[in-house]
């Protein structure tokens, strides 16, 4: 009987190391649910300093799970930054880095991933960039863009109806499930809520207020798959794809490197987990290898980001690239509480037509290279870049050879007039 006991303790101590655990439920295979928000600072968040009530729920889910707190986007706006999160690969290896670049065909992506392993695989998206134009439904079962038919993004909110969507396909949702869901109501422009009136109506207040109605539905998703009984067994990951500025370096909406935009939440909640926080820098290639790796799944090969949860893999330096606002390629370097930003001009006619905007560049965003210490200086207020420094060297060096040979794909989007009139309406284009 004692071999028994120390036979079953041994079978539980295996499967929980593969994602699975003892117990009549819990011996299938992990859910996996990703919530995403569009434009999500996390220190307009409750759990990251925020005074204000805006996110019950996410602060609930940061009570129940792992807080990462350094954790940074890995190009500052929208498409290349869920490319990332879909592909596990830097933005210039999944190609989709701007309106006329779609996800690289040749990549395996999370969901497919998942797919080919019996999960039942569904995403609900709520931005143009995200949708099947841009290959972001590659290996869903089913993939519902609709609610962008709803109206125009600036003028309605739709994370009620992002959630109904995704609620509403519970009925037949079957385990093991992968379920990715992104609310948009974040993004510019800042809709007013009048249950949070109160906190006024300048643009950051409404940023805010539109933070609160999102929560509301992250709630409500979340409570729908606990009453089904489908949240016991669920890996649940919380993030952004980016933040936003007001101000914070005399800019607005999220044209820079600074980490107003680069900071993003991340959350991560599964079972056996224990709650806690995480200081170390993390971006968004590592999503992919923590999923799978909870799940007991090798990542794909070459893919360079790292387990989170247990694995043995160290820190790596963050890299940031992004070639908007049009004229200009921004790179960036994080390691070790050291940060560096090279900004250099592109010619603009060598930017496709539809990938311009009729508006000059942000006050903010000039050529030149910035250095900051982030440990002594986190508003990154003082720029230490100098030649006969050896951290500027260094992390420079580390920069250019990261990104030599870097060239844009070649342009496998066509941006017809209704995308273009839905970028113009997102304020991409003007």
């Amino acid at each position: 009987m004692r071999k028994r006991i120390r036979l079953g303790g041994l079978l539980c101590l295996v499967l929980a190391a593969s994602g699975l655990a003892c117990g009549s439920d819990e011996r299938k295979p992990l859910n996996i649910l990703l919530i995403s928000v569009d434009t999500l600072r996390p220190d307009h968040l409750g759990y990251g300093g925020s005074p204000r009530p805006v996110s019950p729920n996410i602060d609930r889910l940061a009570r129940e799970g792992v807080v990462f707190t350094r954790a940074c986007s890995q190009s500052g706006w929208t498409l290349p930054s869920m490319a990332t999160i879909l592909t596990g690969r830097y933005p210039a290896d999944h190609k989709a880095v701007d309106f006329n670049y779609g996800l690289d065909r040749n990549l395996p992506t999370l969901a497919g991933i998942l797919k080919q392993r019996g999960y039942d695989t569904r995403g609900y998206v709520s931005h143009v960039l995200l949708s099947e134009k841009y290959g972001m439904d590659r290996g869903f079962a089913r993939f519902d863009a609709s609610v962008l038919d709803r109206g125009d993004p600036h003028a309605i909110s739709t994370s009620r109806e992002l959630c109904e969507l995704a609620v509403k396909d519970l009925r037949d949702l079957r385990q093991p499930f992968f379920v990715w869901v992104h609310f948009f109501d974040p993004h510019f422009a800042y809709l007013p809520h009048d249950e949070w009136a109160a906190f006024g109506n300048a643009n950051v207040d409404r940023y805010d207020q539109e933070i609160a109605y999102t929560d509301r539905y992250v709630g409500s998703l979340l409570a729908a798959l606990e009453e089904r009984g489908r949240l016991r067994n669920t890996l649940v990951v919380f993030t952004a794809d980016h933040g936003e500025e007001f101000g914070d370096h005399g800019g607005e909406y999220h044209e820079t490197c600074f980490q107003e935009v680069l900071s993003v939440p991340l959350l991560i909640r599964a079972p056996g987990l224990a709650a806690g926080t995480d200081t170390s820098w993390t971006d968004q290639i590592d999503l992919l290898p923590t999923i799978l790796g909870r799940l007991g799944v090798p990542p794909p090969p070459d893919c360079p980001g790292r387990n989170l949860l247990g694995g043995s893999a160290p820190p790596h330096p963050i890299f940031v690239e992004r070639e908007r606002p049009p004229g200009f390629r921004q790179r960036a370097i994080l390691w070790q509480g050291q940060k560096l930003v090279r900004v250099e001009t592109r010619d603009i006619a060598l930017i496709a037509p539809e990938s311009r905007t009729e508006y000059a560049a942000p006050k903010n965003v000039v050529a030149g290279t910035w250095a900051y210490d982030l440990r002594r200086d986190p508003a990154e207020r003082r720029n230490t870049f100098s030649l006969d420094d050896p951290t500027s060297v260094k992390l420079l060096a580390a920069l250019a050879a990261h990104f030599t040979g870097y060239r844009l794909p070649a342009q496998d989007v066509v941006v017809d007039e209704a995308l273009r009139e839905r970028l113009r309406s997102l304020g991409y284009i003007r």
